[in-house]
């Protein structure tokens, strides 16, 4: 019994570190959308969660929200939402773009983003480590035409791990998680 009590009070505070631990990732998510974007109206909580579900690095969701739409903020993803610019093609207007890529806020264009990101490129074993240096899906099509597409990405993906402490508590995060 001794022992028992110990392994909750353990679990318990491990808990409890995991919680504060995600309320100051959410906090420098939110601060650095604010810093980058501050018009931007995605939330920090939707991004940790949806990543967390996922199982994708935040960084580089930040990273690719940031060159697509400057999180939202300029291009069509202004009028579309879509801040990865999921169903949005270059060369496109807001009318050729598909309801499926239309959205009502910022934030519901994460899911169906991650969705395809697991689907159609972080899948047969490549990571988004693979993705800074060659783009392309399982079929070999390019996420984005511009030959600098990779290079902005890793820059901008350095930047928030240089510059934030988002990366570091992500790996914290998940730590406490696989001890949950």
């Amino acid at each position: 019994m001794h022992n028992h009590n110990r392994y909750e009070v353990y679990e318990e505070m491990t808990s409890l570190t995991y919680e504060k631990t995600k309320y100051e990732l959410v906090n420098e998510v939110d601060k650095y959308i604010k810093a980058t974007a501050k018009a931007s109206c995605l939330n920090g909580i939707i991004v940790v969660n949806k990543c967390i579900k996922y199982d994708v690095d935040i960084c580089f969701v930040l990273a690719q929200g940031q060159i697509e739409s400057h999180f939202g903020t300029q291009g069509l993803a202004r009028k579309t939402n879509s801040v990865w610019n999921v169903f949005a093609y270059d060369g496109q207007s807001f009318i050729d773009i598909s309801e499926k890529g239309k959205y009502k806020s910022p934030d519901d264009s994460l899911e169906p983003y991650l969705h395809l990101l697991k689907q159609r490129y972080i899948c047969n074993g490549k990571t988004e480590y693979d993705l800074l240096n060659k783009y392309v899906d399982k079929n070999g099509k390019r996420y984005a035409s511009s030959e600098m597409y990779e290079a902005n990405l890793r820059n901008a993906f350095a930047g928030i791990k240089e510059s934030t402490t988002i990366d570091s508590l992500s790996l914290e995060l998940k730590k406490y998680a696989i001890i949950l």
